[in-house]
C-alpha cells in the first residue's frame, strides 16, 4: 500500500491511496527560524560593528538574536535596549580560555522582541579589534520570556563543544553558538571557514573577514592558511537544534583543523506557554 505523509506546523495527516487512514496526532509547535543578516569588521578590525536587522514578515513579536564573536576581550557594549542573555554581556562574561596574549576571544549575545521598527543594530568595544556578528530573527516564541535555559563552555581542543542544557518547555529550540580564535589553528585551515561538520540546522559560519572570493578588494583566501589576517581573526557559527520534549539537549559539537581557544554557549529558545 502507497502511503504519503502530510505534514503542517500543529498537524499531520496519513494518507493512503483509496484509503484515509487518519490523523497522527498534534505536532508540538515550535520557535522557527526565519532569516539572519551577518556582519563582519574585516582583516583591519574596527572599534565597532552595525549589523542590519533581518526582514519579518508582520514584523512584531519575532524574537531578535544578536550576537557578537570578538578577539580578546575588551568591554562590548550591545544594542541599545536590548537584554543582555545571561552570562553573555560581554566584558569578563563568555571567554575563551588565555594563552600566551591574553584572553583568546569573548561571546556576547543580546535579544529583544520585535516590533517592526528596527533597521539596525551596533555593538561597540572602544578599541580596534577583529570581529564577526549575526542578527538572527525566529518566529513562534513566548514574547514575555522567551530564553529559558543558557549554559557557557571553553576549551582549548580541535572540537568545541557546545554544552547540554536541560531544556524548561516541550518544543523549545537551543541555539549552538561557538567563537574560535585562529591563530595556533592557522596553519591547518585549507578552506575559506574555520569551523566544520556544523551540528543541527546550520545558519551560519564565517570569520572576521571576508574571502577574495565575494570581496576581491577587501578579502583574502581561501585557504585561511595563506591569509596573515587569520593571525589576529575569530571564526563564528551559529547552529539550532529541536527538542519536542523538555530535558537534556545532548551535547553538539564542531571540528576546527588544529587546536585553538574557544568558546561555546547553548541557548534555549522557548514556544509560546500552552
Amino acid at each position: 500500500m502507497l502511503l504519503m505523509l502530510r505534514c503542517s506546523l500543529f498537524r499531520c495527516f496519513v494518507i493512503a491511496t483509496g484509503l484515509c487512514l487518519g490523523g497522527c496526532g498534534i505536532l508540538t509547535p515550535t520557535p522557527n527560524f526565519e532569516d539572519v543578516v551577518t556582519g563582519q569588521t574585516g582583516a583591519d578590525g574596527a572599534s565597532s560593528l552595525s549589523i542590519a536587522v533581518p526582514p519579518g514578515g508582520a514584523g512584531n513579536g519575532d524574537l531578535l538574536v544578536a550576537v557578537l564573536g570578538i578577539k580578546a576581550n575588551p568591554n562590548t557594549f550591545g544594542p541599545d535596549g536590548w537584554t543582555a542573555v545571561p552570562g553573555l554581556g560581554g566584558f569578563n562574561g563568555a571567554t575563551c580560555q588565555a594563552d600566551g596574549e591574553g584572553t583568546a576571544c569573548q561571546l556576547a549575545v543580546f535579544y529583544s522582541i520585535a516590533d517592526g521598527s528596527e533597521t539596525s543594530v551596533s555593538f561597540s568595544w572602544g578599541s580596534v579589534r577583529r570581529a564577526a556578528g549575526a542578527v538572527l530573527r525566529l518566529s513562534n516564541v513566548d514574547t514575555s520570556d522567551p530564553i529559558g535555559v543558557a549554559r557557557i563552555q571553553r576549551g582549548s581542543s580541535a572540537r568545541p563543544a557546545a554544552p547540554v542544557v536541560e531544556t524548561t518547555r516541550d518544543g523549545s529550540r537551543v541555539l549552538r553558538i561557538v567563537v574560535a580564535e585562529l591563530d595556533e589553528a592557522k596553519p591547518f585551515l585549507d578552506g575559506p571557514v574555520a569551523l566544520t561538520d556544523p551540528p543541527g540546522f546550520l545558519r551560519l559560519n564565517m570569520v572576521s573577514f571576508p574571502d577574495a572570493s565575494t570581496d576581491p578588494s577587501n578579502g583574502c583566501g581561501p585557504p585561511l592558511s595563506a591569509c596573515a589576517a587569520t593571525e589576529r581573526a575569530v571564526g563564528l557559527a551559529v547552529s539550532d537544534t529541536r527538542h519536542t520534549s523538555a530535558g537534556a539537549s545532548g551535547p553538539s559539537r564542531w571540528e576546527l583543523n588544529g587546536s585553538d581557544q574557544w568558546v561555546t554557549s547553548s541557548i534555549e529558545i522557548r514556544r509560546p506557554p500552552d
